[in-house]
């Protein structure tokens, strides 16, 4: 089937109502197809090659300080092998293997909630910027609706925008679990997700990116239009990046993520040996925890402030927030007991050791 996409014919396949967009020329003007993910191998190969060698869009966050799971030091490290590759887990590949199922599950979705008709289609290459080669974009799909849809661009204001018929627009397939269902409040995205898309959009010149997020059973979505502000700012980041920390092989200082930690101290093997460090870090360390001491000893005595106001109920409120108390039961091992009486049990049912760390500073004598 031959169809035509902002003026490009391009050929579709397959044989389930989600169809393959095969042109590598869709977004010919910005960007450059690298691979066809189809062909890659089982690992795939082709694409870690090409994440060493170029950034893509679940880093760019990371590297503009937007995640909490990485970082610019984290991507660094990645990038020049010192410290191991990620290959996936069970949340990843949970996300991939939901991927066509979402892109035709949303058409239905979208028509009883909307009463248009959305076509969604894989774009299953990945492409470089033709500008900024090392910039790389991976998206989930392509979208196209048959009449304008509205949406709110501005929750706040109630003000409302429209992506127009038959223009084409991004996909990008979230799959959250409970855990991370806090990120997402009042329709806002989390960060992250919104550089990744912003990023996609300089690479395929799209104006829009359709976010399509599975939380707690609830399919939803919400549009994401281009910001060419912040399109700007990325590019410009992830080029410093590149430019003056990969090529250079000039690490970027930490930023305070626990992520961080670990990979530092995976680089280094522990000895005997004393060096000066000449400025205030241990002191400031010190001031910090008391910091943290006295703000823990204060929100104590506001929860137990609040729990004599709460009497025997479960639930307050002061108007802005809400409170909740609600009680459960957790049973524990007593290890000590275990280890001495059933030893042969204990060394069965340990997962084996682990490296600790301790960090302590005290005053010189």
């Amino acid at each position: 089937m031959i169809i035509n996409l902002d003026g490009i014919e391009t050929l579709l396949t397959g044989e389930g109502p989600v169809k393959v967009i095969e042109s590598k020329e869709l977004f010919k003007q910005t960007a450059t197809v690298v691979f066809d993910a189809r062909e890659d191998t089982e690992d795939r190969e082709q694409w870690h090659n090409q994440r060493s060698t170029t950034i893509g869009g679940s880093e760019i966050g990371a590297i503009a300080g937007f995640s909490k799971y990485g970082s610019a030091l984290t991507v660094f490290n990645d990038k020049l092998g010192l410290s191991e590759k990620f290959k996936g887990n069970i949340h990843t590949e949970f996300g991939i293997m939901m991927e066509p199922i979402i892109r035709e599950w949303v058409m239905k979705k979208f028509k009883e909630d909307t009463g248009i008709n959305l076509t969604t289609y894989e774009y299953p290459f990945m492409m470089k910027d033709k500008e900024i080669t090392y910039l790389s974009a991976n998206i989930d799909g392509i979208g196209v609706v048959e009449e304008d849809y509205m949406y709110k661009e501005n929750i706040d204001t109630g003000e409302v925008a429209y992506i127009p018929k038959g223009e084409m627009f991004g996909l990008e397939i979230k799959t959250a679990g409970a855990f991370s269902t806090k990120e997402w409040v009042d329709e806002e995205i989390p960060s992250s997700y919104y550089t990744q898309m912003q990023f996609y959009m300089g690479i395929t010149g799209l104006k829009y990116f359709l976010i399509i997020f599975l939380i707690e059973k609830q399919l939803r979505w919400k549009v994401v239009p281009r910001h060419e502000e912040d399109i700007k700012a990325l590019r410009q980041i992830g080029k410093d990046f590149w430019e003056n920390n990969i090529l250079k092989e000039i690490p970027p200082d930490p930023t305070g993520l626990e992520c961080e930690t670990k990979e530092i101290l995976a680089k280094q093997s522990i000895t005997n040996g004393e060096v000066n460090i000449n400025n205030d870090k241990l002191t400031r360390y010190l001031e910090i925890g008391e910091e943290e001491k006295a703000l823990k000893k204060e929100k104590e005595k506001i929860k137990q402030e609040v729990y004599l106001e709460m009497g025997n109920a479960n639930k307050a409120t002061d108007g802005l927030y809400k409170a909740s108390r609600n009680v459960s039961f957790r049973e524990s091992v007593d290890n000590k007991l275990l280890k001495e009486k059933w030893p042969q049990t204990y060394a069965a049912i340990l997962k084996g050791k682990t490296e600790i760390v301790t960090f302590r500073v005290s005053q010189c004598k």
